[in-house]
């Protein structure tokens, strides 16, 4: 009876180990699979490493090449319809003058065609105001909100002047902004030659101490990309009415700036010398 006895502890155990090493070997698994992408492999060493760190910096210009004009339509008035009718009629007034030069080849006419016009929103709502008597009705508001684009930053200041005369007093102007084609290429650019100086600085210092670089640990952008305006004026917008100042506007070209930071693992050169 002992000797069946034991064999069953001795079974039992066996299960245990077993159902043990499986949960184990499952769990081991599962930590590897949530840690599959942070998975570094480095040589093994009995030695720390020696570790140097460098952040490389580097610009880019980039021209600006397109204007992008933000502009709205608000009119205020008693009678909802005559608000919208009125402001559909301004609006209309502005899409004309922005289309004057289509049709024609003079480089002091813009062309704005449809589709560089864009409407961002419509608002048709009552307006209120507080009196000693409580709240009362100031009339129905319509705001249209339109953006419009030109190619180059030349007619920048005429589009302004154009906008403003053409839609007058129902016009709020929100402001403009420059767009550039070839900021993809100069970032990619300056992130290539971030790179390059953080190799020649690298290079430098390890010379200078007597080491060599074994390999690249670690690289990585750092921050995001930067960019920093290097304005010059265009020329001034002519307007038929000599009492209209017209509106100067800067153009010119950006610095895109790029940093990264490496870390080099260094070997000293008499350990080199002796391998």
């Amino acid at each position: 009876m002992k000797l069946t006895a034991l064999r069953l502890t001795t079974g039992r155990l066996l299960v245990l180990l077993t159902l043990a090493a499986a949960l184990l070997i499952a769990g081991a698994l599962s930590v590897r699979a949530d840690q599959e992408y942070d998975l570094k492999l480095v040589p093994s060493s009995d030695q720390q490493l020696t570790t140097l760190t460098i952040e490389g910096v580097a610009s880019r210009s980039v021209e600006r090449d397109g204007t992008v004009a933000r502009f709205s339509i608000s009119v205020l008035d008693r009678s909802v319809l005559t608000a919208v009718s009125t402001g559909n009629t301004a609006l209309a007034d502005v899409r004309t003058a922005l289309q004057m030069g289509c049709n024609d080849d003079s480089p002091e006419q813009l062309c704005v065609p449809n589709d560089q016009l864009q409407t961002t929103s419509i608002r048709i709502y009552e307006q209120h105001d507080w009196t000693e008597q409580g709240r009362v009705s100031l009339g129905f508001s319509y705001e249209n909100e339109v953006v419009a684009r030109i190619g180059g930053v030349d007619q920048a200041g005429l589009l302004i002047d154009t906008i403003l005369t053409a839609g007058g007093d129902h016009v709020r102007f929100d402001g403009i902004s420059f767009t550039a084609s070839g900021r993809p290429e100069a970032e990619r650019l300056a992130l290539l030659d971030a790179i390059d100086d953080a190799q020649a600085t690298a290079d430098s210092i390890a010379a200078h101490m007597g080491y060599e670089i074994v390999r690249i640990v670690e690289l990585s952008p750092v921050g995001s990309l930067t960019a920093t305006r290097v304005e010059r004026e265009t020329a001034e917008a002519a307007m038929a009415d000599e009492s209209f100042a017209p509106t100067p506007v800067f153009g010119g070209s950006e610095m895109v700036t790029s940093r990264v930071r490496v870390v080099y693992e260094l070997r000293a050169l008499a350990e080199a010398e002796e391998e």
